[in-house]
């Protein structure tokens, strides 16, 4: 099954955006789109998300600057839980109601944006009391909790998990970051993101683009969803160490691999070529980027 939302993000800013901040904030929403995918079925009983489709439908670069996504899931649903799920699937369909599951969508991807800005704070602050952009996470939680029937702890649990390592967990700094960077470099400008707003006080709240870029670790990290990767060492008793890949869309080299939580060495054992979802982590020698590490993060296929 397919289906297909919308995501709007409009900034409310007085003056043109460079065209820097905007590459950034539509990679940005990429990510968290992505990171949403991944964090669905984890909120939704019995819902497996098999790939996604990201289009970017309208960039409108005067003030305010718009831009408006296509974010197309194609979903299965685990047979033996269909008649369980309450809410969130049509009774014996398996079909998404997709009013109340659009409202999961832009709901978890805020989780996601507003739990990186807890993550910018942490990397510049350290732990500190809470702000109005902590504040507005706690009211997103209770509303998935009241969307999803997950209780907040729980919600909390799953993104605990999947940014507990130190490269996610920055790397989802830097995505919001990057997100917020057109409003923040405009005295704060207020946000929408599909009609809801975020104002100047809460967008403040979040510490500026510049400050994380220096306080943060100095190996960058880009994420790549669907990629192929040609498999040249393997070690099927480790996930962290004796695995090697060439990543085509990244370098010719061969990487370092590294299998991340949800991915066995079982899983690709003996096979030649995998395409998934992966996290190339780069060093920074002087103004070029070289890439050192590759993270897999899910498999979606073999060729």
């Amino acid at each position: 099954m397919e289906h297909s939302s919308e995501f709007s993000v409009r900034y409310l800013t007085e003056n043109p955006v460079p065209i820097r901040e905007i590459i950034e904030s539509l990679q940005s929403v990429e990510t968290i789109l992505n990171e949403t995918a991944r964090l669905l079925p984890n909120v939704i009983d019995g819902l497996q998300v098999e790939r996604i489709n990201i289009r970017v439908r309208e960039v409108a670069q005067e003030s305010p600057l718009r831009e408006l996504f296509i974010f197309s899931l194609f979903l299965a649903f685990q047979k033996q839980l269909e008649q369980e799920v309450p809410d969130a699937i049509t009774e014996f369909t398996g079909f998404v109601v997709p009013d109340r599951f659009d409202t999961i969508v832009t709901v978890l991807a805020l989780v996601i944006v507003f739990y990186g800005a807890g993550a910018i704070k942490d990397l510049v602050f350290g732990k500190g009391p809470a702000g109005a952009a902590e504040n507005q996470l706690n009211g997103l939680l209770d509303e998935l909790s009241l969307a999803t029937g997950k209780p907040v702890k729980v919600l909390r649990g799953v993104l605990e998990a999947r940014y507990k390592d130190k490269t996610l967990w920055t790397r989802l700094a830097n995505t919001t970051s990057g997100f917020f960077a057109p409003s923040k470099n405009q005295e704060s400008s207020p946000v929408e993101v599909n009609q809801r707003r975020f104002d100047e006080n809460i967008i403040r709240d979040i510490p500026a683009e510049f400050v994380v870029e220096h306080e943060s670790q100095k190996h960058p990290s880009r994420p790549f969803t669907d990629t192929l990767l040609e498999i040249h060492a393997q070690d099927k008793d480790r996930t962290a160490s004796g695995w090697y890949a060439v990543i085509p869309e990244v370098s010719d080299k061969r990487l370092k691999l590294k299998l991340m939580d949800g991915v066995s060495a079982a899983e690709i054992w003996q096979r030649d070529n995998v395409r998934g979802d992966v996290t190339v982590l780069y060093d920074r020698l002087g103004v070029e980027l070289v890439p050192r590490e590759v993270h897999l993060e899910r498999v979606i296929g073999f060729s």
